[in-house]
């Protein structure tokens, strides 16, 4: 028998088993679950949003200097 270990969150109740499994072996499966839920749900956008600048620099975040179009060039 072998033994791996990952982690990974559930959705819709069902969980994703790693691609080096091979279909038609036997398995066991224990679960163990945190006692809170994860902290980014799908309702928790504020939560979501938070995390998603982590590991960012401030030059990876500042937005470039646009005015928009153009103003055109018109032939006299």
């Amino acid at each position: 028998m072998q033994a791996i270990e990952f982690e990974t969150i559930a959705h819709g109740h069902t969980i994703r088993i790693p691609d080096t499994v091979p279909d038609g072996v036997r398995l066991r499966v224990r679960l163990l679950m945190d006692e809170e839920p994860a902290t980014t749900t799908e309702g928790d956008l504020k939560a979501l949003l938070a995390g998603m600048t982590e590991g960012l620099t401030d030059e990876d975040l500042s937005r470039p200097r646009e005015f928009g179009r153009e103003l055109p060039e018109w032939d006299t």
